[in-house]
């Protein structure tokens, strides 16, 4: 039968009425640049972009052997998670966390 069955889940999709929903009344430039500060790739997707992953998924010669897949199509948003701490500030914390830690001096105690 070679049936296929596959999604696409699509991330922030410029231009599109998902995203005016999420900040009703605000320039559409502004809400772009504040969504692509939290893509990896830079920016916002295109329709372009969803379409191109459709073709893939459709086409027997590229998406032929897929099958029972959702693609995510977000610029690496899903896997993307900011820092919570600085790198400099993780590095100084752990020089100071390590220094404390050799300046312990150890109390040997034998019970024999």
């Amino acid at each position: 039968d070679r049936i296929r069955v596959n999604g696409v889940a699509p991330g922030p999709i410029a231009g599109t009425p998902g995203m005016a929903k999420l900040a009703p009344g605000m320039d559409g430039d502004v809400i772009e640049e504040m969504v692509a500060e939290g893509i990896p790739i830079g920016r916002m997707g295109r329709g372009f972009d969803i379409g191109m992953a459709v073709v893939y998924l459709c086409c027997d010669a590229s998406g032929g052997f897929v099958t029972g897949d959702t693609l995510v199509v977000d610029g690496g948003e899903w896997l993307y998670k900011p820092p919570m701490v600085e790198r400099d500030m993780v590095a100084e914390l752990s020089r100071k966390v390590e220094k404390k830690s050799r300046d312990i001096t150890p109390t040997l105690s034998s019970k024999l």
